[in-house]
């Protein structure tokens, strides 16, 4: 296939789509290059993945967002990208490209400012946990938007119907419980970014 035609298939892309390529080839091209640099994929991260300490950030404030990029393993970038596909059918059922790109990347950044705050208002949890990378907190603020805008919209789960309203209330309870279990860093970028769905949400119903 050439370049026009590769560049052809992704212009027709929905926004959803594209971020979920960009995210797959980032992903490929730093285990590729680790494997021929004979490097450690997060040596290759280092300068793009989000701090935990603010002098950190503040050396590389490009972070707070390019953090989303970045994933660990391939089951990590498998479930978020699986996610964010079906999160976003949804929602651009009901809204445009420019809704969801606000909605993704401020719940980008509300994620990573929650994570920044925690690891060093509550020095407790500081030394647990690694710089942050992932894009669950932009994939939550999506899904908890459209939980939040149409929260008795019902959809397909296996072999039953259940409420969206549902879905979100769950992986918010599993991550408000898992904080102090495993990967407390991303639970609250996780929290971070549903906050942000659920209030942009309620903000977009009064107009």
């Amino acid at each position: 296939m050439s370049n026009t035609n590769l560049k052809y298939q992704f212009a027709r892309l929905n926004m959803a789509e594209k971020l979920i390529v960009v995210n797959v080839l980032v992903f490929l091209v730093v285990r590729l290059l680790s494997f021929l640099l004979q490097l450690q994929p997060w040596s290759l991260e280092r300068w793009f993945e989000l701090p935990k300490g603010f002098l950190d950030f503040i050396s590389q404030p490009w972070s707070i967002v390019t953090y989303s990029f970045l994933h660990g393993t391939i089951w990590h970038i498998f479930f978020n990208m699986l996610l964010l596909y079906y999160a976003a059918r949804i929602f651009f059922n009901y809204f445009g490209s420019r809704r969801f790109v606000n909605v993704y990347f401020l719940g980008v950044i509300s994620g990573g400012a929650l994570f920044l705050l925690a690891y060093n208002l509550f020095p407790a949890f500081y030394n647990s946990q690694s710089p942050l990378i992932g894009a669950s907190a932009g994939v939550m603020a999506v899904l908890i938007y459209v939980c939040t805008y149409i929260p008795k919209q019902e959809v397909r789960l296996f072999v039953f119907n259940i409420k969206l309203w549902y879905i979100g209330a769950f992986l918010v309870l599993l991550d408000l419980v898992m904080i102090p279990v495993d990967n407390p860093g991303g639970r609250i970028a996780h929290l971070g970014g549903a906050l942000l769905g659920y209030f942009y949400a309620r903000q977009s119903h009064e107009g």
